[in-house]
């Protein structure tokens, strides 16, 4: 459901991008206690792209995530949230070696918090704070479809037997 549109103008390697979507998908899983196989992380290069900053054309990397809203993600832990994936960038990216004439850091994290709902093999995803309720609802299917080889299932229930902070939905 949530989804990073990470947008760079710098080279990234497919390995760095791959670091960058694991990274990601992780601190937002944690944060957020989501389930990881929820977070879709989608890189395009805009190194082509005019973008005008205040009439000044700019060229910089930049993350749009399209999240769901709820009262406990609060404007400072989204702030926190930020601040974590620039310098979850910063490490794997190491902007000290790269060469390009654009900026090298991800200068701008936007949240937009309007996904309203989204359905996905069937199931229309939670509220935001109501995953663990929603998963124990749909367990036993979630097992069934994992047993019939989806391995986006499988992936889940792996993730479900291994968290501990989804430890009450497997009882």
């Amino acid at each position: 459901m949530p989804l990073y549109d990470i947008e760079y103008v710098i080279p990234l390697t497919e390995a760095q991008q791959e670091a960058l979507a694991k990274a990601f998908t992780s601190i937002h899983s944690k944060r957020f206690q989501t389930p990881s196989f929820f977070i879709n992380v989608r890189f395009t290069d805009v190194s082509a792209q005019k973008v005008y900053r205040g009439g000044v054309l700019r060229y910089y990397n930049r993350a749009i995530l399209r999240t769901r809203v709820s009262e406990d993600r609060t404007r400072e832990r989204y702030g926190e949230h930020c601040k974590e994936l620039i310098a979850t960038w910063d490490k794997i990216i190491n902007p000290e070696t790269v060469k390009s004439p654009h900026e090298k850091n991800l200068r701008t994290v936007w949240i937009m918090g309007a996904l309203t709902t989204a359905v996905e093999l069937g199931f229309q995803r939670p509220a935001a704070g109501e995953e663990i309720k929603w998963l124990r609802t749909h367990k036993v299917v979630f097992e069934r479809l994992a047993e019939d080889g989806d391995e986006d299932m499988q992936q889940l229930m792996g993730e479900l037997r291994t968290r501990e902070d989804f430890a009450d939905v497997l009882i």
